[in-house]
């Protein structure tokens, strides 16, 4: 009786199986941010060729950055974590944020734009 069972059930647990592999594969398409590194990289050699200009690549940038800021923020939502702010590059270090700045203005191993 349970083989008959299995045979009655066999086209449902397929298609189940079918949805559950298209739901993986849209998820993986969704958070895949690999296309949006690859355009870093060829706006980057756009850049060094010549073919576009700084104030092109800065503003083309800032788009791609933020569209893998909004990558992370899906894949930290599938995982079950709350979405970062959208701080950017320009962010600001938060207490708590794991950075220590040491700055000694008298001292000469001061290293940064501002020495």
């Amino acid at each position: 009786m349970l083989f008959v069972d299995d045979l009655l059930m066999l086209p449902f647990t397929g298609f189940k199986s079918i949805l559950r592999t298209l739901a993986k594969v849209a998820e993986e398409q969704y958070t895949d941010d690999a296309p949006l590194k690859e355009q870093l990289l060829h706006l980057q050699i756009e850049l060094e060729e010549g073919s576009i200009t700084d104030d092109q690549y800065v503003q083309r940038e800032a788009q791609i950055l933020r569209d893998l800021r909004e990558i992370q923020n899906r894949k930290r939502e599938l995982a079950g974590l709350p979405p970062e702010e959208g701080t950017g590059l320009s962010g600001k270090v938060k207490e708590g944020s794991g950075v220590e700045l040491t700055w000694d203005p008298n001292s000469s191993d001061n290293v940064g734009p501002g020495r």
